[in-house]
């Protein structure tokens, strides 16, 4: 498989979205998986967002993020709790692996 170009996109890309890139960090090794994970703020993403296979983002920013991804083929995650790991392990399976 090769490298999966993902974003955590937060209002200011600072604490909680590097806490959420640790996690994913550790979540995608623990399932094999190869990923870049880089850390966005909400007015930054729209330049990246081509290039990207997802982007992980908390609920409140949700619809701002689909808004910024239409007419791309990136795959906008929402996440509600940074911290739990197995719920993170279930949205990559069920929003990024689903083929």
């Amino acid at each position: 498989m090769e490298k999966l170009k993902i974003a955590v996109c937060c209002t200011f890309g600072a604490g909680s979205s590097m806490m959420l890139k640790m996690n994913l960090d550790s979540v995608f090794k623990r399932m094999g998986l190869n990923a870049d994970v880089e850390v966005h703020d909400i007015s930054s993403i729209s330049g990246v967002i081509s290039g990207l296979d997802a982007i992980y983002t908390s609920a409140a920013l949700i619809t701002q993020i689909e808004d910024t991804a239409r007419n791309t083929n990136t795959v906008v995650i929402p996440v509600v709790d940074y911290f739990n790991l197995q719920k993170l392990e279930e949205l990559t399976k069920e929003h990024l692996l689903k083929d």
